[in-house]
Formats: structure tokens, C-alpha cells, sequence
């Protein structure tokens, strides 16, 4: 069921896909291709990818995150960059891929954000991601203030399918830009659309895992080769005291399921490393399986020091944060 979920939403965005492609086409030499980072950061063989789930926050990781921070490549995905920046840490390379027309832009701050738009989309005041965006006008305000300071300090991974609200955000800052296409679907096909946008860019393809979670670690993998990869807010699922209404892809499985049998699309799953409980939607399911799999290929080790959500099994180490930097710094 979980895969059919992601194939239903996956459906819907195509044509936003297409869209933001062929938008982006008349910026790509406003920055370079991602196969220009190959080697960057030489010295350092492992990497800590830094997500934006809710344990980030709740698990206080960010004192031992800043103590080490020197001594891995940082990765972050562009929904805990504000939360990096705010604790003055500045990660090595930001990675940001969704294409939603609107809500991708506020995590590298909006500066055309109002309180209608924020009625209309209300994703990030719901969600248990980060208590600043209650009052999200206000923050907005010190997040373009954030990545305007730091934003010629700043390396993005930018997948071709970003929105132009992100793309214009971006390429009129000082950060440094990179371009990668996204794993659509098989090339080889005839009708591929992810070979149709390679042949029209020729930036590399890279596959996601369908999320921004899985993308920053397949860079810390195969851009960078690192060695051993540490994870933090990579959760896949919430806590148990979080509201359905605060899931992140609630207005989804709203709007395409009409909320019947609604509880059906989530699940209780037992974390056996922490032996504690903590609840899924079919979206972060189908990510957690496709992100196994992809750690499962691969010759570099992968450590969850997130302390908390369902990302475990066979292929995937687990240990806290501060063990894991002291072993591997």
C-alpha cells in the first residue's frame, strides 16, 4: 500500500517536474554541475547527514553536532539548514530537491512571504519540525536574514526539478550552486522522463530515494565516497503525541483518500533499539524501504545516531551521536 501511495503522489508532481525543468534550463550557468565536488574535502573520509526530522530538535544532538563539526563533512537537507545556521554551524553542502511550488523556498526564507500566503499553506506552523515556525512570519524574517549572512559560505545541491520560487531565491543570493538531475525512472526505457531531462541538460542523474533524507546520503556516498556516515534527524515517522493534523503529508492522503478509513495509512511501529514506539504514514514507508536498499548497495558504512523514528535493520548500524563522532573523527 505504501508504494502505491508514493506512485499516486509521485503522478500528481510530473507535471510540476516537467514545469520546473524546463523553467530551470535558462539558469543552469549560474552554477556548475555536482561532478565539480568530486574530491571536495579530500581530508575528511566520513560524513554526518544532518535531516530535519523531529528528533533533531527533541534529542538536543546539536551541542556534540557542533563540537565535531570540523572533523566530518556536513551535509545537510535544506529543511534543518535554518537549525544549523541558527546554531552557527555551516554545513558543507545543502541538498534540496522538492518541487512544490511554494513551501520549499521558506526553509531559505521567502522574502515575498505574507500571512495570506501562510493561511493558504499552513505546512510548516502544523508540523513538529520547528517550534519558531508558530509565529512563522517572524521567523521567515530571520531565516532570509540567516541565509543572506551565510549564503557565500553556502554549497546547494540543487536537483533540476526545484521549484522557481527556490530556483530565483538562490541564484540571486551568493551561495554557490550545483546542479543534479533526479532518478525519475528507468533511462533505458523509450519514453524515460528522466533521460529526456538529462538530454536536455546533461547534468548528472542521481538517485533520491524520493526524499531529501536519502539524496543528502546518497551525496555523502557516491559524491563524496565517504567511508562511514552518520545520520541525524532522519526519522521517517513521528512521536506518539503528535496529531495526525501535524503529519507531513496529511493534506495529501487528505485529498486523495477523502479521509476514509484515514487511520488505515498510518502504522505503530516499535523501535527494537530504543524500545520505544513511534508511528508511520505509507510516504515515509516506501522512503525507509528505498533508503535500506540503497545502504544496502553500497561499500560505505552507515550509522542512524538519530535517536529516535522506525530507520533501522539489517544494513544500517545504530549508535548515539557522540559515540559514533568519537570512534570516526
Amino acid at each position: 500500500m505504501h508504494k502505491k501511495f508514493a506512485t499516486v503522489t509521485f503522478k500528481k508532481i510530473v507535471p510540476e517536474i516537467k514545469k520546473n525543468v524546463l523553467y530551470n534550463l535558462k539558469y543552469r550557468t549560474k552554477g556548475k554541475s555536482i561532478k565539480e565536488l568530486r574530491g571536495y574535502n579530500s581530508s575528511f573520509k566520513n560524513a554526518i547527514v544532518v535531516g530535519g526530522g523531529p528528533s533533531l530538535r527533541r534529542n538536543n544532538q546539536i551541542k556534540v553536532l557542533k563540537k565535531y563539526s570540523k572533523k566530518f563533512i556536513i551535509i545537510s537537507c535544506d529543511g534543518s539548514l535554518f537549525y544549523l545556521l541558527s546554531n552557527k554551524i555551516i554545513p558543507d553542502l545543502v541538498v534540496t530537491l522538492d518541487p512544490h511550488a511554494t513551501r520549499i523556498v521558506r526553509w531559505f526564507g521567502d522574502k515575498k512571504l505574507t500571512k495570506k500566503k501562510i493561511k493558504k499553506d499552513n505546512y510548516f506552523s502544523r508540523q513538529d519540525i520547528e517550534k519558531k515556525f508558530n509565529n512563522e512570519l517572524e521567523s521567515n524574517k530571520k531565516i532570509v536574514k540567516l541565509f543572506d549572512k551565510y549564503s557565500n559560505k553556502l554549497n546547494i545541491a540543487v536537483c533540476t526539478s526545484s521549484s522557481k520560487q527556490v530556483i530565483n531565491r538562490l541564484v540571486n543570493s551568493k551561495a554557490k550552486i550545483f546542479w543534479w538531475n533526479p532518478f525519475l525512472d528507468d533511462p533505458n526505457k523509450k519514453k524515460s522522463l528522466t533521460k529526456k531531462i538529462y538530454n536536455m541538460n546533461k547534468f548528472p542523474i542521481i538517485n533520491t530515494g524520493g526524499n531529501v533524507g536519502s539524496a543528502a546520503w546518497m551525496m555523502a556516498d557516491s559524491l563524496f565516497n565517504c567511508k562511514k556516515i552518520g545520520l541525524i534527524g532522519m526519522d521517517f515517522s513521528y512521536y506518539l503525541d503528535t496529531p495526525l493534523e501535524s503529519t507531513q503529508y496529511y493534506d495529501a492522503l487528505e485529498k486523495v483518500f477523502k479521509k476514509k478509513n484515514f487511520n488505515y495509512f498510518f502504522s505503530k511501529i516499535y523501535n527494537t533499539k530504543i524500545r520505544k514506539y513511534f508511528y508511520s504514514d505509507h510516504a515515509y514507508l516506501w522512503y525507509k524501504k528505498c533508503m535500506l536498499e540503497m545502504i544496502n548497495n553500497t561499500n560505505s558504512e552507515t550509522t542512524n545516531c538519530t535517536g529516535g523514528g522506525i530507520l533501522f535493520g539489517k544494513s544500517i548500524n545504530w549508535t548515539q551521536l557522540n559515540e559514533f563522532c568519537k570512534v570516526n573523527s
